[in-house]
């Protein structure tokens, strides 16, 4: 039952009690009988009559707020739908190679959106099931060293020829783990994901993507006898193309908002850096081993200095979501409801939480007359929704506490939402037919089992869907906690925030109220809970400038 219901209906009582007395005050004759000279009613009949009405019309005052929220829920659908689902839970993971696998010499791909199943928490019967936004090659490669060299001398003294601003280098080297030469391997590109302790991999991102001159190849003995020097352009951040989305953002959703949305959420899925064009290097080190790459800065970095290992880059990682594809358990349909709850599965409903509806079919007495029901609040002009006649509606709350979890309590602090669907026609009217059935595939979570899953107790903390030439997938980041969608009273103002700074231009005002736009719009993406990234944005964020 929702707590507001009783501050109203002390309000409603509260109100008829005052205004009662002063209507009888003003109107003896018409309103003596009632016995409501006075705030306390004599007669228990009218107050029970008033308790009652003081009830009705608590639920009426319920409803008529609940209306609000649920037209900036349609809204929000039809512009940035993104911003009404739950963030699920989200973590770093490393696929750890059988580096006994001849194949690994050419690559072995583990393709972008591969499920990856959690070992089961203790009383549990669901596995918890992510999915990756990064392809993975499989390589026989390690990173063995790492070095920072703090000086432009340190760099030359490797056998580098001096470059105009060389201030610092970084160097990487990389071993093969398996009885042939760096020449066998067939192979162009290398991911390595930065990880460490406080802000050192930050650090270690702005070096290498703004302050690189370049990169240098160099077989691992000195002095040198060969060097390759690539371009600038070889070293590339990952996770900012679409392709590598992590959070599923729709047409309808500036995608700008999901790297907000995801830095955010996880800050260290854009620890990713490729090096590309390595091809020629890996022929030119014939039957080596090792061969290192060296990153020309611009600038050093003091803090850098001695804190930096092979312990702080790791190949074969891969940011992932807890999200899986689902068909959920169908719904008899009846013409006494107008709504429709959706559940997942109903042998464990806890364990599964919509995130999104993908689609919706509804079946009838006869399989060749199913009907396929469309999202109604859709930007799309297409011939195919302009002649439909079959839609729905989604409606999502937050799960209320059974009265078992408010006895015992609930299984964790992150309880979620449900989701209800409505179907209608063209005109938004409720949709009449013979169906009898609906199916629905959907996209879900594993609501807040991420937070119970067992990580580091066996040979492997994930399994894959699929045979690989895999040792163990190993989560080194994470797992986040998933957060709730918006809450009812915060969407109105949120969505107004939203279309507010869509005309607000960050350049055309002054330096400070370009800057406070900014907070505003990164101040949509942080719980009220997250301190420490308010703190980022309240002090670290002083003044914007642009220039042509």
């Amino acid at each position: 039952m929702d707590p507001r219901l009783l501050s109203y209906y002390e309000s409603e009582l509260r109100h008829l009690r005052e205004m009662g007395a002063e209507f009888a005050r003003e109107f003896p004759k018409i309103a003596g009988r009632l016995g409501m000279e006075n705030l306390e009613v004599a007669d228990p009949y009218v107050e029970r009559l008033l308790e009652g009405f003081a009830f009705l019309a608590a639920r009426v005052q319920l409803k008529v707020d609940a209306e609000f929220p649920r037209f900036a829920q349609h809204l929000l659908e039809r512009i940035y739908p993104h911003y009404l689902a739950p963030t699920p839970s989200m973590a770093i993971v490393q696929c750890e190679p059988d580096f006994r696998e001849g194949a690994l010499l050419e690559g072995v791909t583990i393709p972008r959106h591969t499920q990856m199943r959690s070992l089961l928490g203790k009383g549990e019967q669901t596995a918890c099931s992510y999915r990756n936004a990064h392809e993975v090659t499989l390589t026989p490669l390690t990173i063995s060293e790492a070095e920072y060299l703090p000086g432009a001398a340190a760099v030359r003294a490797l056998g580098i020829d001096d470059k105009p601003g060389l201030r610092a280098g970084l160097r990487l080297r990389f071993k093969l783990m398996q009885d042939t030469g760096l020449e066998d391997l067939q192979l162009d590109r290398l991911t390595v994901y930065l990880r460490g302790p406080e802000n050192a991999p930050f650090r270690l991102y702005e070096q290498i993507n703004a302050n690189a001159l370049g990169l240098v190849a160099l077989p691992a003995e000195r002095p040198p006898k060969w060097k390759h020097a690539l371009a600038k352009d070889t070293i590339l951040p990952l996770g900012y193309d679409d392709e590598d989305a992590l959070i599923p953002y729709t047409y309808r959703s500036f995608h700008g908002y999901r790297l907000l949305h995801e830095y955010f959420a996880l800050p260290q899925r854009f620890l990713f850096v490729e090096f590309s064009a390595l091809r020629p290097v890996f022929q030119r080190c014939g039957e080596a081993r090792e061969v290192d790459l060296l990153v020309l800065l611009n600038n050093s970095d003091p803090q850098l200095e001695n804190n930096i290992s092979a312990e702080n880059f790791a190949l074969h990682c891969t940011p992932v979501i807890n999200l899986l594809h689902k068909r959920a358990d169908r719904i008899d349909l009846s013409d006494r409801f107008a709504e429709h709850h959706i559940v997942p599965d109903r042998t464990c409903p806890m364990d599964f939480e919509v995130y999104s509806v993908q689609q919706v079919t509804g079946h009838g007495t006869d399989h060749s007359k199913d009907t396929d029901f469309l999202p109604f609040y859709s930007t799309t002009d297409s011939e195919k929704y302009r002649h439909h006649t079959a839609f729905y509606t989604l409606r999502r709350d937050p799960r209320m506490l059974s009265s078992k979890q408010r006895r015992l309590g609930a299984r964790s602090s992150y309880i979620g939402s449900e989701v209800f669907l409505s179907l209608v026609d063209a005109s938004e009217a409720p949709y009449h037919s013979n169906l009898k059935q609906l199916s629905l595939s959907l996209l879900c979570t594993n609501r807040d089992l991420p937070l119970h899953m067992p990580l580091g107790q066996g040979n492997t903390d994930f399994t894959l869907e699929f045979g690989a030439p895999v040792a163990s997938i190993r989560c080194v980041t994470g797992p986040t906690r998933p957060k709730p969608s918006n809450a009812e009273r915060e969407i109105s103002w949120r969505l107004i925030s939203h279309l507010t700074l869509n005309y607000l231009s960050l350049i055309d005002n002054n330096q400070q109220q370009g800057a406070e736009a900014l907070r505003e719009l990164l101040r949509l993406y942080i719980p009220a809970t997250d301190q420490t990234n308010r703190k980022q944005i309240e002090e670290g964020l002083r003044s914007i400038s642009s220039r042509a």
